[in-house]
């Protein structure tokens, strides 16, 4: 059972009490969880696992040091704070130290789920079968991993700050490979309520992809016109996102650095149809109210009809500035329109149709230009119909000019990317030029 508020604000005044530090902030966090994974057609592992951590962080003057344990009993908490302390006395001074916020305000966002906490392993193994029979009726090679998880995570300091947020997550990604592995079909979803995911349908579109995308044709590098699936535009949106730093552009190492007006804010960037905001209370992606510097997380518009908005400001930044402390965000949440991929597709003359991205890298900060590959699905659509796939290329772009030259969107939905996520729930794009550089040999 995941600890009460109650509760974990006990172990946490508990550890608090211990130390001798100037100021001292200590979290918690505490998780259970079940998963099953299979490969080439068979379960392959499967379990059930929970823990808890602490990590303390003491301060005396503006030297800090940090200290973890997975163990709640007493000699083990005074333990992790000595060994705090004792790394802080030894540290350097941080220059940009910033003193421990005192009480804050955290709403309580709704990213809880009864159902997803009482998921019983048989509905794992469920999960599973469907996918490798499936896979197995068409001659198919499926390979997948599902979890259920549920959890806490409770902060506080010597100040009186104190914020708990329960929470609860189901994810499932599965790919299908046909048999000479050519094909190659990926499909995922991911959500707070295990109700929101259709591991059938996640099956079926794995198993369309693999099975359309079977000796993919060659194309030549260039520009074209894409479609962008909504895991792809997800990676696109966090490239953008990393870059959301008001201080690297006030020093003039970022794209949104101006060297008139110090900043892009309040400049059009993008094509009027782009909004991309930030709200932790949103119903379908709710997320966590605070960020890592326990700053309270409110609904944050960054790009709005294409107008750069906010960019995130640190603490220190802050205070050296005059500015108000702006959070990253804990979600991000980008609107669309009230089309369908299909519509999309049949909206296109000539287009690729990418599912998703990965293995990317910075290029140049100064035009958040990165390079990544297409993975798992590249279609050639001509006259508003798919004609067949194409092999993988390699991509040299920039979110920037993504979003410059959207034009048409899909209803968001819940997204998963394959370099890393934060809930998001973002729409699929077509856009009117898009660079791809090489082909790659991997499907």
């Amino acid at each position: 059972m995941v600890l009460s508020s109650t509760d974990a604000k006990g172990i946490l005044d508990r550890v608090l009490s211990y130390t001798k530090a100037d100021e001292a902030e200590a979290t918690l966090t505490m998780g259970e969880q079940g998963n099953i994974r299979f490969a080439r057609n068979i379960p392959t592992t499967s379990g059930e696992h929970g823990g808890i951590s602490l990590n303390i962080s003491c301060t005396f003057g503006r030297r800090t040091g940090s200290s973890s344990t997975t163990q709640t009993d007493e000699q083990s908490l005074r333990d992790a704070v000595r060994r705090a302390e004792t790394l802080a006395r030894l540290a350097p001074e941080s220059p940009e130290y910033m003193p421990r916020l005192g009480p804050q305000t955290y709403r309580r966002t709704p990213e809880w789920d009864d159902a997803t906490v009482d998921l019983p392993a048989a509905e794992r193994a469920k999960i599973a079968a469907q996918a490798i029979g499936a896979a197995r009726e068409k001659d198919l090679m499926a390979a997948g991993y599902f979890e259920n998880r549920n959890g806490c995570v409770a902060i506080a300091n010597t100040k009186g700050l104190f914020g708990y947020h329960p929470s609860t997550s189901a994810s499932y990604t599965l790919t299908m490979r046909t048999a000479d592995g050519s094909g190659s079909g990926w499909a995922a979803a991911e959500s707070f309520r295990y109700g929101a995911i259709d591991p059938g349908a996640l099956t079926r579109r794995a198993m369309e992809k693999a099975i359309r995308s079977q000796k993919p044709a060659d194309i030549e590098p260039g520009i074209y016109p894409v479609i962008l699936e909504p895991s792809a535009v997800g990676d696109m949106i966090n490239l953008y996102r990393w870059n959301l730093n008001r201080r690297a552009a006030d020093e003039g190492r970022s794209f949104f650095s101006d060297p008139d007006h110090g900043t892009k804010l309040g400049r059009k960037i993008f094509d009027e149809r782009i909004t991309i905001y930030s709200d932790p209370m949103n119903s379908l992606v709710p997320s966590r109210p605070w960020d890592d510097d326990g700053m309270p997380v409110e609904r944050t518009m960054w790009a709005e009809k294409g107008v750069q908005r906010n960019l995130a400001v640190g603490r220190f930044w802050a205070r050296e500035k005059g500015l108000p402390s702006i959070p990253w965000g804990t979600n991000v949440i980008m609107e669309g329109e009230d089309h369908s991929i299909d519509d999309l597709v049949a909206a296109s003359d000539r287009a690729l149709l990418v599912t998703s991205f990965w293995y990317i890298r910075q290029v140049d900060p100064k035009t958040i230009l990165y390079t990544g590959l297409t993975r798992d699905g590249v279609f050639l659509v001509e006259k508003g119909r798919i004609v067949g796939p194409v092999i993988n290329l390699r991509w040299n772009e920039s979110p920037i000019a993504v979003f410059r030259n959207v034009e048409m969107m899909s209803r968001p939905e819940r997204a998963v990317t394959r370099e890393g996520n934060q809930p998001m729930l973002v729409p699929a794009l077509k856009v009117k030029e898009f660079h791809f550089t090489s082909v790659s040999t991997s499907t």
